[in-house]
């Protein structure tokens, strides 16, 4: 399942990049998303950039990695600038990762996966930052 077909995330208007693009997901600057400063509010931050993190992952290793069980374990996040315009969610797996969470698949326990995330809003500044860590399992 891809995170935009999420209840959640259609409820927020979290929506899949244009094709081609060089980032994940889009969250626009809507009213329902401000904060009582008028910039976007943490939460739905923090939600765009969690859903970008499963994108990745699905992206990054979806069907190479098979059926499997994904959960959030631990997040570190910094809200680096107030954001007072339409968000695009941009995101890599750190080295370990990319080089060996197949093989860890692959032994049959679970294995971790980490995920950097970075929003920016349409002017290339960066409004948060993000160390997404997942467990996943075979199922």
């Amino acid at each position: 399942m891809k995170p935009v077909d999420l209840a959640f995330s259609q409820l927020l208007g979290i929506r899949a990049a244009p094709p081609g693009s060089s980032h994940l997901l889009e969250l626009p600057f809507a009213p329902p998303l401000h904060n009582h400063l008028g910039t976007f509010h943490a939460a739905g931050q923090f939600a765009l950039a969690e859903a970008a993190s499963a994108e990745c992952l699905r992206r990054h290793f979806g069907e190479r990695a098979g059926p499997v069980r994904a959960v959030v374990r631990r997040v570190e996040g910094k809200y680096r600038r107030p954001a007072t315009g339409d968000l695009l969610a941009f995101g890599t797996p750190d080295e370990k990762t990319r080089d060996h969470l197949l093989d860890e698949l692959a032994s049959g326990r679970p294995a971790r996966a980490v995920i950097l995330i970075d929003l920016k809003d349409r002017g290339g500044t960066l409004a948060f930052h993000g160390k997404f860590e997942w467990i996943i399992e075979r199922i």
